[in-house]
């Protein structure tokens, strides 16, 4: 008897099957010369996907979500009317211009709607919320050269600044409680010998440079001539955080209003 095994057709008659010849293991079929496959081929399984971790980054004290964020590589700033400018566009806002005769003048950051009304050519139509001040310089009556300024959120400078002009340049005092003594924090004037300090120390055109106690320079201020027109610019030290940078716009804007307008209009 053949080992073929025979087939039957359709009719009923048997046919010889063809003759099964005997396999050949070769390379790729002998498990033991063949590469050991990964555990994902294995099971037919890929590993699962990691997902990215997207960093939750808290906000900052008493930040809303519509505030532009500033650009902290941002260190120069410009004074257009009442809108405080970096090179990138709008950030802050003053409630009055820096020459109005009045009792207050107060500094706000701006949303990113009124930044949109500010680029749209509707800077009219953006009031002054007075909700959200940042800082207020107050001249009282019945005093002369003093002016004082007070942060008015919780993430502020604390207590309360007291601002003078002095012989040669402008003095920062902070005043922690009422009939404690005040306490050294800043100084604003000219460079140079005691001679130029003195004799240049109105002129607004020449540079003047703020410095803390410690003689550290903090900012260098100016009153650029552009158009015709004077632009009161400053420019922040690049290593300064975001409560001293605001601090010292603060400060800024207050000095400028102390010299070109302030009063106790109202």
């Amino acid at each position: 008897m053949n080992a073929a095994t025979d087939r039957v057709d359709d009719d009923g008659v048997r046919a010889p099957g063809a003759a099964q010849e005997p396999e050949t293991p070769d390379e790729t079929t002998n498990p033991a010369s063949a590469p050991i496959p990964s555990y994902e081929a294995a099971i037919g399984l890929a590993p699962p996907a990691i997902p990215a971790i997207v960093p939750q980054v808290a906000p900052l004290p008493e930040e809303l979500p519509d505030y532009t964020p500033i650009d902290s590589n941002q260190t120069t700033f410009m004074i257009y009317g009442t809108f405080i400018h970096t090179p990138n566009g709008p950030a802050y806002h003053l409630s009055s211009l820096l020459d109005a005769h009045i009792a207050k003048l107060r500094i706000r950051r701006l949303r990113a709607e009124d930044i949109a009304l500010i680029e749209a050519g509707r800077s009219r139509n953006v009031p002054f919320d007075i909700a959200s001040t940042l800082y207020e310089a107050h001249d009282p009556p019945f005093l002369q050269n003093e002016y004082y300024i007070q942060s008015k959120t919780h993430s502020g400078w604390p207590g309360v600044l007291q601002l003078q002009f002095g012989f040669r340049s402008w003095h920062v005092r902070q005043v922690m409680q009422q009939g404690m003594t005040p306490q050294a924090l800043l100084t604003c004037g000219k460079a140079g010998s005691l001679k130029r300090r003195i004799s240049e120390r109105r002129n607004e055109l020449v540079p003047s440079v703020w410095k803390d106690v410690h003689g550290r320079v903090l900012a260098t201020e100016v009153l650029k001539l552009e158009g015709g027109k004077m632009l009161p610019t400053i420019e922040l030290s690049k290593d300064l955080g975001q409560v001293w940078r605001e601090l010292m716009l603060a400060l800024w804007v207050s000095r400028l209003w102390a010299g070109f307008g302030a009063g106790s209009g109202g």
